[in-house]
């Protein structure tokens, strides 16, 4: 069955039809093509969920599907979208293994323990091994393979938020530890296409704090009407 296209899934959205559970295989197929052409779209994945939460007694919740959501919303810090899907998901599914270390995941890289967790990820080689449950018209059901391509790249676009929230200037070596380990070459490329600068004494110039400060006007509408009172007082 062919994949729905991204105008599709949002028609799809905008109708009755997103809380039929016999549309689930359409949201799973849509998930996978979403993982693999790195595109995002929030209110399909959370579709998802709210349908399993919806129709306990049709839908059996899929913990793959649901790990391959989680992980594709943690290419989306800052945001909060993984909390989001997580508040969806009953409180048991929140202490199954396989969720469970991906919560501690987000709480890692929410509170910028950055160290601990490219240390984690190397030695899980199989946390980003995602599938997806695609039902079959004959009734049958598989866990297709999903590949989250641009995942680490996405994590890291994620510390550089943080680094440029962080310092106007940075030390080569604590970038690179909080990168995951970027060095060289790879740390050179990484820093000039975020408009970076190599610094002499092994510094990383990131931006001027007057760079990132943007001015606003603020325009004031006092109506003459509503100070009448107020001038009436001051004059007894």
């Amino acid at each position: 069955m062919a994949t729905l296209s991204r105008d599709e899934i949002a028609d799809l959205l905008r109708s009755i039809e997103r809380y039929n559970p016999g549309k689930l295989p359409d949201f799973a197929r849509y998930i996978k093509a979403t993982c693999e052409d790195q595109t995002y779209d929030i209110e399909a994945y959370l579709a998802v969920l709210k349908l399993y939460q919806f129709n306990p007694g049709q839908v059996k919740l899929d913990i793959e599907t649901v790990r391959t959501i989680l992980l594709k919303a943690l290419t989306a810090l800052p945001k909060n979208d993984f909390s989001l899907c997580l508040y969806l998901l009953p409180e048991a599914c929140h202490h199954d293994k396989a969720i469970a270390v991906l919560i501690e995941l987000y709480k890692s890289l929410d509170t910028c323990y950055f160290e601990d967790v490219w240390d984690f990820l190397r030695g899980e080689k199989d946390l980003l091994k995602c599938k997806v449950r695609v039902d079959g018209e004959d009734g049958t059901h598989e866990h297709v393979a999903v590949e989250i391509v641009g995942w680490v790249d996405s994590i890291r676009q994620y510390v550089a938020h943080v680094i440029m929230a962080t310092y106007q200037v940075v030390d080569v070596k604590v970038a690179s530890s909080m990168l995951g380990g970027l060095k060289g070459a790879e740390l050179k490329a990484f820093v000039e296409k975020l408009g970076w600068q190599m610094a002499e004494g092994d510094k990383i110039f990131v931006a001027h704090q007057e760079e990132r400060v943007k001015s606003k006007n603020i325009v004031e509408s006092i109506r003459f009407d509503s100070l009448v009172p107020i001038m009436a007082k001051m004059s007894q």
